[in-house]
């Protein structure tokens, strides 16, 4: 379904339904499968057990914005509803990547420290829970610290927050209220997924992709050879723009890579030196990881949770184990 939809972008949709087309996609089937199994089996024991009853994984190579695993539920024959592209979720403190990607870009360096006690911003008070004590990014991001987050963000100011989350790829209404540093938008998972594809590619964003290329098959000279048909479409042509320093993109990998050897992701670790973020939002509701591994440019995101926004007892150390489960496979 997500091809023909990208097929219709690409061609308009008149002509997509014509058919004729021979297509090529970046699908790894491969991964798919293992991304399918996991998922369900995740669904029927981890869920059952502390209350999710679905999910969704995709993955990304972020080298060239290809998508090479997608699956947006637990039995595509239920329900055919995708929840990796079409359901927009709180995001919990996946987002909290923009901010720190903001005050990088603005030349705070990585090693200055802001308290992580309790604050009132906008009238509303965030709790501290770290006593008196201050942490730098490094620790902020590993620990995945709100007030940290928060007072990064009022730094940089809440406006290039969402200039730059928007850069990354997001196209989700984002309000400029400090509960959207901790995720309290929503966004889909394909898209939160593509901007930290962002920060493993350097800075440069992909256009996300299903199709590599395209040919018209009414036009083969040799019916049994698909490469004598006229090429409609080639992903190679489309490049990247550049929405980081490098340097920027690169610290952030830096500060991810905490996250997993010393802080709240420690249950995606799989030894191919991943990176990535969790995010719980309240109540267990959405439970998140995004990760990468630079050496293989592969990303992938990993939802779970319940359709009517049911609370879960879990949180996002269950995504983060599901994460290094499929990684381990998928990467073999």
């Amino acid at each position: 379904a997500q091809v023909l939809d990208d097929l219709g972008t690409l061609l308009g949709d008149e002509v997509a339904q014509e058919g004729n087309f021979i297509i090529e996609t970046g699908l790894d089937p491969r991964m798919q499968q293992q991304a399918e199994k996991i998922l369900l089996n995740s669904v029927n024991t981890t869920g059952a057990s502390i209350g999710f009853s679905q999910g969704a994984i995709t993955t990304l190579n972020y080298r060239t914005g290809e998508i090479m695993a997608m699956v947006g539920g637990k039995d595509y024959n239920e329900n055919q509803f995708n929840r990796a592209s079409q359901a927009e979720r709180q995001t919990g403190s996946t987002f909290k990547i923009f901010a720190y990607t903001t005050a990088l870009e603005k030349g705070i360096s990585p090693g200055t420290a802001y308290s992580c006690g309790a604050l009132v911003w906008q009238g509303q008070q965030y709790g501290g829970g770290c006593g008196g004590g201050s942490m730098d990014f490094y620790s902020g991001v590993a620990r995945s610290s709100n007030p940290v987050a928060l007072r990064v963000a009022k730094a940089v100011g809440l406006n290039s927050v969402i200039q730059t989350a928007r850069r990354m790829g997001l196209t989700s209404k984002l309000e400029a209220v400090p509960g959207l540093v901790l995720g309290q938008s929503s966004s889909s998972l394909l898209e939160m997924t593509a901007a930290f594809g962002v920060l493993g590619n350097g800075g440069v964003k992909m256009p996300v992709r299903t199709i590599r290329r395209v040919w018209d098959s009414n036009t083969c000279k040799d019916r049994q050879n698909f490469k004598t048909c006229r090429l409609v479409f080639d992903a190679a042509d489309e490049a990247g723009t550049p929405v980081l320093q490098a340097s920027t993109a690169n610290t952030m990998t830096t500060l991810l890579r905490g996250v997993v050897t010393n802080g709240t992701g420690g249950s995606a670790a799989i030894g191919r030196d991943e990176v990535g973020k969790t995010g719980t939002t309240n109540n267990g509701v959405d439970l998140w990881f995004i990760g990468y591994v630079p050496s293989r440019e592969i990303v992938t995101g990993v939802w779970l949770g319940n359709d009517n926004n049911q609370p879960t007892s879990g949180s996002s150390a269950q995504a983060a184990q599901l994460w290094g489960k499929y990684m381990a496979q998928a990467l073999k």
